[in-house]
């Protein structure tokens, strides 16, 4: 299958505006380049999908004028074929550390601090990278809290989150995501880690609905916070939530404030944990 590549160049005030759109969108591999030019921001769609995502840009550009932003981004697009865009997005993707976490792409020589814990990744196709600052946020709760706990890891993606948690101590860790790739890309990094979880294919809603798990965590998107927040209100999990910029804060706290105990943000971005009452 091949990509539509989406590059947009903005103003460093844009950036997470632009990189939430995508992110919302369903953008694959997302990537933020800082040049002297401004914040370049690249994500791949199906090319079915671009021409909406294309119009909901322009759109965005008005909804951001009224907010006070009048400077538009320079829009470029191009067709990437399936085995270029496996290369093209190596470019950028390179180790990093997220507190005692130090992550490598598989195809790359690690070089972890001592103490610090290795995760070797591939996301291909599939969303979690680590780069994303709510990915991080969830990295730096998760392995704070996972230990001995049996963990869900809500729309797992690459299967990060669930390779930090087996690597941070947690008992037992269930990964769903709805996508079959996703499921396929997260084993692959589980064996590559030496990790073991069980992988389920499927609603991630109706798994949290109807599981008993010590704790949960989520990057999605604002809306499915919305719903799994409604869903812990019956239950006795901890949740972590992520996936929404920091605009959206109040509005989530106007529902679910009776049960954050901790808020943490990020390059404009938040992450809650969510406790049982």
């Amino acid at each position: 299958m091949d990509w539509t590549e989406v590059q947009v160049t903005v103003a460093e005030e844009l950036e997470e505006a632009v990189a939430n759109f995508f992110h919302e969108g369903g953008g694959g591999g997302v990537v933020l380049d800082r040049g002297p030019a401004g914040s370049v921001l690249t994500a791949y769609f199906p090319p079915k999908e671009a021409p909406l995502i294309l119009a909901r840009l322009e759109d965005y550009w008005r909804e951001l004028a009224g907010l006070g932003y009048p400077a538009r981004g320079q829009v470029a697009t191009r067709q990437v074929a399936q085995e270029d865009w496996a290369e093209e997005w190596k470019k950028y993707y390179r180790p990093f550390s997220v507190g005692s976490t130090y992550i490598c792409p598989s195809w790359l020589e690690p070089a972890p601090a001592p103490g610090q814990t290795l995760v070797r990744l591939d996301p291909g196709l599939a969303f979690g990278t680590g780069t994303h600052p709510t990915t991080q946020l969830c990295l730096r709760e998760l392995a704070e809290r996972c230990r001995d706990k049996t963990v869900l890891d809500l729309g797992s993606g690459s299967g990060i989150l669930s390779i930090v948690a087996i690597k941070s101590g947690a008992r037992q860790v269930t990964a769903v995501d709805n996508d079959e790739l996703a499921v396929r890309v997260a084993a692959e990094n589980a064996r590559v880690n030496g990790c073991s979880f069980r992988q389920v294919q499927g609603d991630a809603f109706a798994l949290y609905a109807q599981g008993d798990y010590d704790l949960a965590v989520a990057n999605i998107s604002y809306q499915a916070g919305v719903r799994l927040g409604e869903i812990q209100r019956q239950k006795k999990t901890t949740l972590i939530v992520s996936g929404f910029p920091l605009e959206r804060l109040e509005e989530y706290t106007r529902q679910f404030g009776d049960r954050v105990v901790k808020t943490a943000c990020q390059e404009g971005w938040v992450c809650l944990v969510l406790e049982a009452g």
